[in-house]
């Protein structure tokens, strides 16, 4: 797999479960989901085959599988992968417990400095 896939599909799989944390997706975690696969160049094609890779697996597992994808990606990309997350998170305006765990327990199994992610992390780029 390519660093490319990985990259995208942790991404992906993460953010699907940030928006899945609180089982309501709201109009601006939508718009924060499309901005972002406009800015990331993430064809209809491959996420629709990521999202469809997503059926029948449980919360734990879709986790796992988004981890073992960032890891193999670079220090680079792992931080703007968790820069991307943070805004996801903070997209609906509302930060929940359950986001901030994911967040921060796959910063911690990745290895990233979350320093480098709140320095990177720029509030005028979160959506609505």
């Amino acid at each position: 797999m390519e660093t490319a896939d990985h990259y995208t599909k942790g991404l992906l799989f993460i953010t699907y479960l940030l928006i899945n944390s609180d089982k309501e997706i709201s109009d601006d975690e939508l718009f924060y989901l499309h901005k972002m696969r406009v800015e990331e160049g993430i064809s209809d094609e491959v996420f629709t085959d990521h999202f469809k890779s997503l059926l029948g697996k449980d919360e734990r597992e879709i986790y796992q599988i988004g981890i073992e994808a960032i890891n193999h990606c670079p220090d680079d990309q792992k931080l703007k992968i968790f820069t991307r997350l943070y805004q996801m998170a903070l997209s609906d305006k509302v930060l929940r417990v359950k986001e901030v765990r994911f967040i921060l327990y796959a910063i911690k199994l990745t290895n990233v400095d979350i320093n480098a992610v709140m320095q990177k992390f720029d509030k005028k780029s979160v959506a609505a």
